[in-house]
């Protein structure tokens, strides 16, 4: 029997006049399809009307700004830097369990 995928939730945004923004967003999109095996990526548009403050609310951090992980098992999973981090170390599916801190 096949193990049940684990949901991610990647906020971000399509609407953005900041381009690291964007070249942020697509890096996550193409290193997250390599763990498509055990993780589903829902991707939430803050850009939308009341995106922003419910992902803010979500994560409970009234100054959060996209992209962000959030998982319903382990909460907030932590930003860009982090996830950046954590893959350049080699732990993206510890990222993705809240199992990964940086030391460095």
């Amino acid at each position: 029997m096949a193990e049940e995928k684990e949901d991610i939730v990647l906020y971000m945004t399509t609407i953005s006049s900041n381009l690291d923004v964007k070249k942020k967003c697509t890096k996550i999109d193409v290193i997250m399809a390599s763990v498509t095996n055990t993780h589903n990526l829902i991707k939430k548009d803050v850009s939308i009307p009341g995106g922003l403050a419910a992902m803010r609310e979500t994560l409970k951090d009234p100054k959060a700004l996209p992209p962000q992980f959030y998982s319903d098992k382990f909460g907030h999973l932590g930003g860009y830097d982090l996830f950046e981090n954590a893959v350049e170390d080699g732990q993206l599916l510890d990222f993705l369990k809240k199992e990964y801190t940086f030391e460095g």
